[in-house]
Order: structure tokens, then C-alpha cells, then sequence
């Protein structure tokens, strides 16, 4: 039994990461606190941890059980938020587009393919809307933006790294741009954006290191990024 549960944690562990990280904007962004944070960072936990037991029915690896174990922590996840925004949950439920399209993408595309990859991302930045809405009332949408460009540049670093064309090379490149004429319109700070440098020195050199060095490297990108963002948003 105990092995079967640990079959359904997702194991993605930079996907955990831009959940904490994007959730730690938002209630920094905030200026305020309420405990109610708490359970809604686990709804949110719940929510992407169910891709694991998704992906499992998808492949149709374990069936029935698969699909009982998603809706169940889905079901988890919708009361526990219905209960935190009470008749505010009205507002949020536009944003169901993002985790539609994002699990259409996973059943038709695959996980790994580059818009599945650019869905999930843009999934994750909500962690930092979400928080922002229960402590001040209001969906940032510059918040919004703000985090998914950022994390979204990541995908096309990564893309270039593994598989060194010069197109994913330029793409890498594009993104940063892109998220530096965005920040422009929408009154962000570009200084935000100062760790995404990285993702230019490895468009132009393709660098090499481990794979785990990779993801530290983001790592330490991403808290970068979260205290450059609560210092200047």
C-alpha cells in the first residue's frame, strides 16, 4: 500500500519549486498575511500533485485507480478553495482555462512537448495570483504576467541546452526579450528579470554542466528572482 502512494507523488521536483516560489510572490506581493495561506498552499499542492495520477490514466498504466486517486485529490483541492473564497471562488473560475487546456495538452500532445511545457508553467504562476487574491481582494494580473514570463523563459533555456539547435538557441534568446518588452509595458521593474542573463550566456555558449547542476543553477535563479521581485514590485 505504502509503495502504491508513493507510486502518485509527482517527483518533478523544479515543478515544486516554481510552485513554492510563484505561491511566495504572491504573499509577499500581498504586504499582509492571513493563516488562511496555509490551507490554500495545500489545495494547490494537491492540484499539482494529481498530474502524477493523471499521467498514469493517460497511459492508461493503472486504470481505474489512477483516475480515482485525480479526481479524488482534485475533489480535496475544490473543497478546501471553496471553503477558503467562499462566493469570491466565482472570480477565479475563468482560470480553469489554464488547467484544461494544460491536461488536454497531456493527454493529446504529451508532457513533453513544448506547449504542454509552456501550459504548465503558465499553471504554476498562478500559485502567486492565487495567495495575492485572498489577502487583497483583487487578481493581479501584472503579477501574473510578471511570473510566467520569467518562468516560461526557463523552458526555452532548457530546450536550447539539450538539444543545441540554433532555432531553440534564438528562442532562448526571443524569450528574454519578449519578457523584457512585457515587463516594460506593464510597468515592472526590469531589474526583476537580472537572473534570466543566465539564459543568454547559455543561448550564446551552450555551456555544460551535470544535469543536477542544471537544476541547481535554477534554483538558485529562482530565489533570485523572488527577492528581486518583493524588493521592486
Amino acid at each position: 500500500m505504502r509503495n502504491g502512494a508513493k507510486g502518485y507523488f509527482l517527483k518533478e521536483y523544479g515543478s515544486w519549486s516554481v510552485l513554492i516560489i510563484s505561491f511566495l510572490i504572491g504573499v509577499g506581493a500581498s504586504r499582509t498575511f492571513s493563516w488562511a495561506v496555509i490551507p490554500l498552499c495545500l489545495s494547490l499542492c494537491l492540484l499539482i500533485n494529481s498530474k502524477q495520477a493523471f499521467t498514469k490514466w493517460s497511459r492508461r498504466s493503472d486504470g481505474a485507480r489512477a483516475l480515482a486517486v485525480f479526481l479524488g485529490q482534485v475533489a480535496a483541492a475544490s473543497v478546501i478553495l471553496i471553503s477558503i473564497f467562499g462566493s469570491g471562488i466565482t472570480m477565479l473560475l475563468p482560470l480553469l482555462i489554464f488547467p484544461a487546456a494544460y491536461l488536454l495538452s497531456v493527454r493529446l500532445a504529451g508532457e513533453h512537448a513544448i506547449t504542454t511545457e509552456l501550459l504548465g508553467f503558465s499553471l504554476l504562476s498562478l500559485a502567486a495570483v492565487l495567495p495575492k487574491y485572498l489577502l487583497t481582494g483583487g487578481l493581479d494580473v501584472r503579477l501574473f504576467l510578471g511570473v510566467v514570463f520569467y518562468f516560461t523563459a526557463g523552458v526555452f533555456k532548457i530546450k536550447a541546452l539539450l538539444q543545441k539547435k540554433m532555432n531553440q538557441r534564438i528562442l532562448a534568446v526571443l524569450s528574454v526579450l519578449i519578457s523584457l518588452f512585457v515587463y516594460q509595458r506593464m510597468y515592472i521593474p526590469v531589474i526583476v528579470l537580472l537572473p534570466l542573463i543566465d539564459n543568454l550566456v547559455a543561448a550564446a555558449t551552450l555551456y555544460r554542466v551535470r544535469l543536477k547542476t542544471t537544476g541547481w543553477i535554477e534554483m538558485a535563479k529562482s530565489l533570485a528572482f523572488l527577492a528581486l521581485f518583493l524588493r521592486y514590485y
